[in-house]
């Protein structure tokens, strides 16, 4: 089976986010607004493809590492600034340390939501419900309603200390997965 196809989009799925997201200026000792992804495995995709599994999400420098190279620091990683909530599964936990994500931690992602599958020529549908920590790669119209197996809902902040350096940080979200 084709491998996953991935893509971010926003919080009403009505556009995919392909360059770097500006998370804007955020002062020492503040926090960003929150902003919510929607991460989707085949959206409106005509055929199945290989479903995501054991997801999860951290950040990590523009090398794929963890921000503590010395001459390449990068404090928004190595120090654990970004807070995720997943809210496919219903979290609430983005004030909490349980969403901290960079260096020392990453999340589990999943849904809870189900993709009705059709059956061409048969004119039925399946639901079909994904397991922990999988977003499944079935064919689906691009629905959110329709396809809620196909997609996680990520709730996304960053808090800022106060000792934080100036200046621009450039890092990854990235979800890390397997499949079949």
């Amino acid at each position: 089976m084709a491998q996953p196809i991935v893509s971010w989009r926003n919080s009403t799925h009505t556009q995919e986010i392909t360059g770097p997201f500006d998370y804007g200026v955020i002062d020492a000792d503040d926090k960003s607004p929150i902003y919510i992804f929607n991460v989707w495995n085949n959206y409106n995709g005509a055929t199945d493809v290989s479903k995501m599994e054991d997801c999860t999400i951290t950040t990590r420098d523009m090398s794929g590492g963890t921000g503590d190279t010395v001459g390449n620091e990068v404090e928004v990683v190595k120090n654990n600034w970004f807070h995720v909530q997943v809210d496919s599964l219903g979290e609430t936990d983005i004030d909490e340390e349980s969403s901290r994500v960079g260096k020392d931690f990453s999340k589990p992602i999943g849904t809870t939501g189900t993709t009705k599958k059709d059956h061409s020529g048969a004119n039925y549908t399946t639901p079909i419900k994904p397991g922990v920590k999988e977003i499944l790669g079935v064919n689906n119209n691009g629905n959110p309603v329709d396809a809620a197996g196909n997609y996680v809902t990520l709730s996304i902040q960053c808090e800022v200390p106060l000792n934080a350096s100036s200046g621009r940080q450039l890092f990854k979200k990235r979800i890390s997965y397997r499949f079949v």
